[in-house]
C-alpha cells in the first residue's frame, strides 16, 4: 500500500519503557568520564537531546570542551550501560507500530533525542523490526526539531513520495509537543505521567497507552522538509 502519510515516533516513554534506566544510565556516564555535579532538570536545556545536554553539563562542570575523546567515551558508556537492560514495551506498541506497516496508508518513522545506539537496542528490544533510514537520534544533532526534520526527509526519501498528506508526531513528553508545535505537525500524546502538562500545552489528544491510538480523519497537505 503507498503510503500518503507519515507517524514520527519518539522512542522513550512512547515506544519504550525506558525513561527512568535511560536517565539513570546517563548520569552515571557523565560521572564515570569525570564529571561531578549534574543539573538533572533536563527539561530546563535548550534542546532535550543527549547530545547536547551532554555537552552543556560537561562543559559547564569541567571548564573545558567536550572533546571527541570524550563524546566517544560517554557514548560508550551510555550504549553499555543500556545494553544491560531488556526493556519493556508500551502497551500496544509493537501491534501498533507493525499494523501501521503493514495495513494503513501510513508510513513509520522514529526521531529520538537519545544517541542511536541506545535508541536501537531499546527497539530491539521490544521486537520492533526497523529500516536504518527510519531511526534518526542525536548523535549529529542537537535540536529536537532538526532531528525530526531529518525522520521526515529520509522517509520522503524512502517511502518515494514528494509530501505526506498528513503527518502525525506521537510523543510522551511536552518537548515532544512543542516539537510537532513549531514544526506545525499534528500530535497525538501518550502516557499518563506528562498528561496534564500535555493538555496545558495545547495537546487535543493524549491516550493512556497505545492499546487506545486511533487516528482521527483529517487530511492536508505536508511538503518535505
Amino acid at each position: 500500500m503507498k503510503k500518503k502519510s507519515l507517524i514520527v515516533f519518539d522512542i522513550d516513554g512512547t515506544l519504550t519503557d525506558s525513561v527512568i534506566q535511560h536517565q539513570k544510565a546517563f548520569t552515571e556516564t557523565l560521572l564515570e568520564i569525570g564529571v561531578n555535579k549534574i543539573n538533572s532538570d533536563f527539561k530546563s536545556f535548550k534542546h532535550h537531546t543527549d547530545s547536547f545536554i551532554a555537552k552543556e553539563i560537561y562543559e559547564e562542570n569541567q571548564n573545558k570542551p567536550f572533546t571527541k575523546d570524550k563524546i566517544q567515551k560517554f557514548k560508550n558508556g551510555l550504549t553499555q550501560r543500556i545494553n544491560l537492560v531488556n526493556f519493556k514495551e508500551i502497551e500496544g506498541a509493537k501491534d501498533l507500530v507493525e499494523k501501521l506497516q503493514k495495513e494503513s496508508e501510513f508510513g513509520v518513522c522514529y526521531a529520538t533525542g537519545s544517541l542511536r545506539k541506545p535508541a536501537e537496542h531499546k527497539l530491539n528490544s521490544i521486537g520492533l523490526k526497523f529500516e536504518e533510514w527510519q531511526l534518526v537520534a542525536s548523535d549529529q544533532i542537537y535540536s529536537r526539531e532538526n532531528i525530526v526534520e531529518a525522520a521526515i526527509k529520509s522517509s520522503c526519501k524512502n517511502y518515494n513520495v514528494e509530501k505526506f498528506e498528513r503527518i502525525i508526531s506521537v510523543g510522551d513528553g511536552l518537548w515532544d509537543l512543542l516539537t510537532a508545535n513549531n514544526l506545525k505537525l499534528e500530535f497525538i500524546g501518550v502516557g499518563e505521567k506528562n498528561r496534564e502538562l500535555l493538555i496545558q500545552g495545547g495537546a487535543k489528544r493524549v491516550v493512556q497507552d497505545l492499546t487506545r491510538f486511533e487516528i482521527e480523519e483529517k487530511t492536508y497537505g505536508q511538503h518535505c522538509i
